[in-house]
């Protein structure tokens, strides 16, 4: 899904390149990017405002701003974009059951602000158990569960699609997730009910999110690096403004007949007993 750049969407990195880290490498890092300008102090909990300035002065102040914008100086690249439709077969002795993992590239903070609400809106849609998704592949039985995903990112937001199946209807399974989403920008596949539904499940979530300080924190960090501070204030009232439309926008933009990444885990006995291999995500 991400090429030679697998190690910017893995969280920890290239196992291999940090066991090759020295205090010079650490230098080279820290003089590129760990400036003030390039940060944000978060302070959560019961504390006394004008203690907590005074405290990040006293530890802080002599913290030297950079005079140059790193990302200017060194900028980071792009993305490879995918190519085609990408199938792959994983085996794997402590697989107790098939399960399937499909992806897409998705929107950015950067470049399309609108279709990453429009992603938001769309997932807790597919989510809700009366969707036609969920009742042509788990109500059916062709999957014990499915899950539509997508992570907001200032460098190509990741659509995925997880999936397990029922081992006797694997293929079965694959050919109706496909047609599924062949399906998913035609007019009717949503109701207005299940579009708002989906966002005052998404405006609830957030609401749950700001009662812990210790996980608000974090929420705020995290915007702030993959957006803005600005884009998650924001962030219940633009999902609010999502309409059919955008969605259906965001659908042929991002997903449909969109390179993707599929790939299928068993062990050696499953796939020798289901005689499953890569083909089984070819059958359009």
């Amino acid at each position: 899904m991400w090429g030679d750049h697998f190690c910017r969407k893995n969280p920890i990195g290239d196992h291999f390149i940090i066991q090759t880290a020295t205090p010079e490498k650490m230098k080279v890092i820290q003089n590129k990017f760990y400036f003030p300008n390039n940060s944000l102090l978060c302070i959560a909990g019961d504390v006394n405002h004008d203690d907590v300035f005074a405290l990040a002065e006293g530890i802080f102040g002599s913290w030297q701003p950079t005079t140059t914008d790193p990302f200017k100086r060194w900028p980071i690249p792009e993305m490879y974009p995918m190519v085609g439709q990408n199938n792959f077969i994983v085996i794997n002795e402590n697989a107790k059951a098939p399960f399937i993992a499909a992806g897409l590239h998705g929107p950015d903070t950067r470049n399309d602000l609108k279709s990453t609400y429009a992603a938001d809106v769309f997932s807790f849609i597919l989510g809700q158990t009366n969707s036609k998704f969920q009742k042509a592949l788990v109500e059916s039985g062709l999957a014990f569960q499915i899950n539509v995903g997508y992570q907001t990112c200032k460098y190509t937001g990741p659509i995925q699609i997880i999936m397990v199946p029922n081992p006797a209807k694997i293929k079965e399974s694959v050919k109706v997730l496909q047609s599924q989403m062949d399906l998913w920008d035609t007019d009717d596949y949503f109701t207005d009910e299940q579009l708002e539904t989906a966002k005052s499940q998404l405006e609830i979530s957030d609401g749950f999110g700001k009662e812990k300080t210790s996980e608000y924190i974090h929420t705020i960090t995290y915007w702030w690096s993959s957006a803005s501070v600005d884009y998650y204030t924001n962030y219940v009232e633009n999902l609010k403004k999502v309409t059919r439309q955008d969605i259906k926008d965001f659908v042929k933009k991002y997903i449909k007949n969109q390179p993707s990444a599929w790939g299928l885990l068993v062990s050696p006995e499953m796939k020798e007993s289901l005689k499953v291999d890569e083909t089984v995500f070819d059958q359009k």
